[in-house]
């Protein structure tokens, strides 16, 4: 238990105050035993969030190009976000990386998943003239990407990476059409069988 110096007031809005009130009277418990039980169900499930500020930097080249490559798809279909479908794009746009000629190997194309992407999403009405940013599932796979990097002992993430991680991820628009596509189960053995 922290010292009293270390608790501080929170200042919790209203309208969240009167929702964890009334989860409390229905179940005939207090506030506090609420709040404690859902915050520690939701530490159970956390996982680190990508933060281009903080990790851009632990991914190589390669793998910093098919952010850019992700990001330049997006605005092409008009979407205020980028997302894992983007990501997936832009590995099969980035084509020195690993996780190119892996998807290629694996009979997965570039013109075939832009159409999916399409046919999935559709386009914007008109071209994004604010900035965008990535959606949390995409952050999450990105996070997956330095997971996966650190398991491999690699210093940077790589674009194969990225790779498994939309794979590991398993959800998601990216996964999906790997999915359609008969690839989805067979990435990570044929990233790893190119790594040798």
């Amino acid at each position: 238990m922290p010292s009293s110096k270390d608790r501080q007031r929170i200042e919790v809005p209203v309208y969240l105050y009167e929702q964890l009130a009334q989860i409390a009277q229905t179940e005939d418990r207090t506030i506090t035993s609420v709040l404690h039980q859902l915050l520690f169900q939701a530490l159970q499930s956390y996982q680190p969030t990508w933060i281009p500020s903080k990790h851009l930097h632990r991914f190589n080249r390669h793998a910093q190009h098919v952010l850019s490559l992700a990001r330049e798809e997006a605005l092409s279909f008009y979407h205020q976000y980028i997302g894992t479908e983007h990501l997936l794009l832009g590995l099969l746009r980035a084509q020195e990386g690993l996780a190119a000629l892996a998807l290629k190997k694996l009979g997965v194309a570039l013109d075939p998943v832009r159409a999916a992407v399409e046919e999935k999403i559709g386009r914007g009405d008109q071209p994004v003239q604010e900035e965008i940013d990535y959606v949390p599932r995409a952050r999450k796979v990105l996070s997956l990407a330095l997971d996966e990097a650190e398991r491999q002992g690699s210093a940077y993430v790589r674009t194969e990476h990225i790779l498994l991680g939309i794979v590991r991820d398993g959800g998601g628009v990216g996964a999906d059409i790997l999915d359609t596509f008969g690839a989805l189960g067979k990435v990570r053995t044929q990233v790893f069988e190119l790594l040798g």
